[in-house]
């Protein structure tokens, strides 16, 4: 088993890949958190009709917001980390809240009406990030890209973990499958 390397010992295309995989996992309680958080009064409800929007919010800020906080912690920027993390997590919630505000959407309103602040946040920050991180490694943005497009640190190298990770990719894309088919057929009744 080979170990890993510490985050700020890697090139900077490594880091903002390790970055993204570590953001992605913390990303899942920020999907959890908020919505539990919403249903217990701590925070308000963006729509009585959609209770899960707290909770994309969350997933679309807390994954930002890792981001910053990793890629402070790799330039040694961790003020500047934290006020983009303090940023990233709150706009998707605020755009959110002010999109509904705006346009008033009713209970059958569709997932891009729902979804298009946060997703639109999302991917703002996610080039802010990539393009900050580019300025801090004194790089352009065009050689950044290249270093984590071919970049493969974390990637399986023996048979035995490329075998587990195809494992594993067959048994989450089949619950995935499972899960959605299940939303189909319980919404036709």
């Amino acid at each position: 088993m080979s170990k890993a390397t510490p985050l700020r010992e890697l090139s900077p295309g490594s880091a903002w890949n390790e970055a993204v995989r570590r953001a992605l996992v913390i990303s899942i309680a920020g999907f959890f958190v908020p919505n539990l958080l919403a249903n217990f009064g701590a925070i308000p409800q963006l729509h009585q009709s959609f209770q899960f929007m707290p909770g994309i919010c969350g997933v679309a800020g807390v994954f930002s917001a890792s981001i910053a906080l990793f890629l402070g912690y790799f330039h040694h920027k961790l003020i500047q980390g934290a006020a983009a993390a303090i940023a990233c997590l709150s706009l998707p919630y605020f755009s959110t809240w002010f999109w509904f505000r705006v346009t008033n959407p009713s209970a059958s309103a569709g997932l891009l009406q729902l979804f298009g602040p946060s997703v639109m946040v999302a991917i703002g920050t996610y080039v802010a990030l990539l393009y900050w991180h580019a300025s801090l490694s004194n790089f352009t943005i065009n050689i950044l890209v290249a270093q984590v497009v071919t970049d493969d640190y974390g990637e399986p190298k023996a048979r035995s973990e490329k075998v587990a990770y195809w494992v594993f990719m067959v048994i989450g894309a089949v619950a995935a499958a499972t899960l959605l088919f299940l939303g189909v057929v319980g919404r036709g009744r």
